[in-house]
């Protein structure tokens, strides 16, 4: 399946449901099929399979399923937005914890966000200093999985007149096209101040770019 035939089945997504369950590694474990899966059809075919075989319950297991099939399908389809810049070098082990791709040689993460209600600044406030938000982020980021202080780009979406349609703007892929575009044409990078999980404070290099519907927003 290309790149186009996944955004056309991203794009078939009604509707995003709650996690329902915080998300573990037993039901991430059942759900491993999301990485193979293009299909939105194929997806909720498999999805009951696995449901009935291993006794879960159907429709909150569909939910978990269909919220980590579309994160991580949306992640990929931006981070091969990112990989056909020419100052953009992906990592050669897609399984590297730390590591998506090097910007002009230096490696980061990448990372897909909401902006998050809970931040203490309104999104202008962070759009015209990042680095508060930057530093909340690797604060508040999960302990789980992928938790690290490592060089990171954040991608922050925003729907500004619905902040529940938020979602929805991960796939809004020609909006992000232009932002990631703008970036890598002047990367604006910071020091982020981050006391990591074993306590060592790190300065890792990391950015904010933002992608906010509608884009004329500010």
């Amino acid at each position: 399946m290309t790149s186009d035939d996944i955004r056309a089945e991203l794009q078939r997504l009604n509707r995003l449901p709650p996690w329902g369950r915080v998300q573990g590694d037993d039901w991430d474990r059942a759900s491993e099929f999301i990485y193979r899966i293009h299909s939105l059809d194929e997806l909720r075919r498999e999805t009951r399979r696995v449901a009935v075989q291993r006794g879960f319950p159907v429709q909150r297991f569909a939910a978990y399923v269909i919220r980590r099939w579309y994160n991580f399908h949306t992640h990929q389809v931006v981070l091969e937005i990112f990989c056909a810049h020419p100052r953009v070098r992906r990592e050669a082990n897609p399984r590297h914890h730390h590591i998506d791709f090097y910007l002009d040689g230096v490696p980061f993460d990448l990372k897909l966000t909401a902006f998050p209600r809970a931040y203490s600044r309104p999104l202008d406030d962070a759009r015209a200093e990042p680095a508060g938000l930057v530093n909340w982020l690797y604060r508040e980021q999960s302990r789980e999985g992928r938790y690290h202080t490592a060089n990171r780009l954040f991608v922050v979406f925003h729907h500004v007149a619905e902040p529940e349609r938020t979602w929805e703007v991960r796939r809004m892929f020609d909006l992000i096209e232009r932002a990631v575009g703008a970036f890598l044409e002047k990367p604006t990078l910071i020091r982020a101040d981050v006391l990591g999980p074993d306590g060592v404070r790190r300065r890792p290099q990391a950015g904010a770019i933002f992608c906010i519907y509608p884009e004329d927003s500010r």
